[in-house]
């Protein structure tokens, strides 16, 4: 295989705590990493800051956590980039304000031989972002036309917030790619699998409406069949269970107001639109520069959600996607769920029985239900994932898988911070003895992943949640790969 990209997610901090050189060294020499991809903006302890508080510390960097971390952009904000938005060139990162991330990482790495991607976080749940002046002028609006929880696709100072940024980074540093990621379901799909808050539900924003009237939805009744899916939903998950069960009253309600199916993919598309929008700002900039997307864990779990991602037509406007793939979490995160849904969608029924039924629909061959929070998934999930994106795009992009290196599984050993995000985050509620990476099962994945079509992979989550030992595994594969 010529070149393949071994990428690692990394933020700031990893810089800050550890020296550029000496982490620069420690990514090539343990990981086999010849290309960064740089966390900024985030707002999400996902992708920035040091470990999670409540987890275990990796075995390098400053040995605590950074309590009150806040996140935002860790390069320099040129204003002139955002004038076309109320929220302005808002969002300079509190943390290391002397450091710009890309003005000091781009140059060295290069050096190196090393590309540098720009992580650009949407984090549209996080806490902080309530904080900035005019943020709530762009938020969703709920079935009832309350504010909601998040932010609006179709809201053109949120869109041009975002786009100010892709225009800010491409024009001012150096870049070899953007990778944006938007870990987001829309309205139909959070309802169904699971518990939600009201605010969730969305959105219904007169920039909403004017595109649902354009395509022919009658506005007033989606917001009315959204109604009725929410009180379902509440229903439902607070154990009540309807005379003609929870499955049977959700699919009269979809047939009563087939809006609600209309409205999800309006949402859908509205995501979509600014994937393109994305790509054509950065590429009118920097015609070379390489632009992709990270598909998040659900298209693993939920078939629903995986209809919507159709990587056929993503490839359309895409020079990479990052799918995420990571195998050793995914077991807690899988069994909570399938254990989610059956207090949603499938409420009349056990996690026992509707796990089987979710491997049939999603094409997996994994193990035990009440197993999975201590055994994850195998290395061969990642290569039969990584298989069915690299069919789906039939190269017209690349398919760079993420891999799973001691992303943290079930709930912390204590909460020691607020959460930083609004609404419910339900991935993994697992607890006790759960799965763990070792060196042999992250060589293993990124093994999986090149045997299934991969053209690069992403290491993920982020450095400093990682074990170096477990990184070496990265770079075993690579050399394996090179023998």
């Amino acid at each position: 295989m010529n070149d393949p990209v071994v990428a690692i997610q990394i933020g700031a901090v990893s810089f800050v705590d550890e020296g550029v050189d000496a982490t620069l060294d420690v990514l090539a020499e343990r990981g086999g990493v010849n290309a960064l991809f740089l966390a900024t903006p985030t707002w999400t302890r996902g992708t920035g800051g040091r470990q999670v508080p409540g987890y275990p510390l990796p075995d390098h960097g400053v040995q605590s956590y950074d309590l009150g971390w806040r996140g935002g952009n860790y390069a320099t904000p040129h204003p002139e980039y955002y004038g076309n938005t109320v929220l302005g060139a808002a969002g300079r990162a509190p943390e290391h304000p002397d450091l710009d991330l890309l003005a000091t990482l781009v140059p060295r790495a290069r050096a190196r031989g090393m590309k540098s991607y720009a992580w650009m976080e949407e984090s549209g749940s996080a806490r902080e972002l309530r904080t900035y002046p005019n943020f709530a002028k762009v938020l969703e609006v709920d079935a009832w036309s309350r504010p909601g929880l998040r932010p609006c696709f179709n809201n053109p100072d949120y869109r041009n917030w975002h786009l100010g940024f892709v225009e800010d980074y491409v024009h001012s540093y150096e870049l070899d790619g953007l990778a944006w990621c938007s870990e987001r379901p829309g309205p139909l799909n959070l309802l169904l699998q699971g518990p939600v808050q009201v605010g969730d539900v969305g959105c219904f924003c007169p920039h909403c409406a004017r595109i649902g009237r354009e395509r022919g939805i009658d506005v007033a009744r989606a917001q009315e069949g959204y109604r009725a899916l929410v009180e379902w939903n509440a229903k439902v998950g607070a154990g009540e269970r309807p005379a003609d069960g929870a499955f049977v009253t959700f699919w009269r309600i979809l047939l009563t107001y087939p809006e609600i199916l209309a409205w999800q993919t309006l949402w859908t598309e509205s995501q979509r639109q600014l994937y393109r929008d994305i790509y054509g700002a950065a590429k009118a900039g920097a015609p070379e520069i390489e632009v992709g997307w990270h598909v998040y864990h659900n298209i693993s779990f939920s078939p629903f959600y995986r209809a919507d991602q159709n990587y056929e037509e993503m490839a359309k406007f895409s020079d990479f996607i990052k799918v995420v793939i990571y195998n050793n979490c995914a077991g807690p995160r899988f069994y909570t769920w399938v254990k989610n849904i059956c207090a949603g969608l499938f409420a009349d029924a056990e996690p026992e029985d509707v796990y089987p039924l979710m491997l049939k629909l999603l094409q997996l061959d994994e193990g035990a239900y009440e197993k999975l929070p201590q055994t994850g998934f195998s290395a061969d999930y990642v290569r039969r994932e990584t298989e069915r994106a690299v069919r789906g795009v039939a190269g017209r992009a690349a398919i760079y898988p993420g891999i799973d290196i001691d992303i943290p599984v079930g709930q912390p050993s204590e909460n020691l911070e607020p959460s930083t995000h609004v609404g419910k985050a339900n991935w993994d509620t697992t607890r006790g003895d759960l799965t763990q990476c070792s060196r042999e099962s992250v060589r293993d994945a990124v093994l999986a992943a090149f045997e299934g079509g991969a053209q690069g992979v992403v290491l993920s989550r982020k450095y400093s949640e990682m074990r170096l030992d477990n990184l070496s595994g990265a770079g075993d594969a690579v050399r394996a790969l090179d023998a």
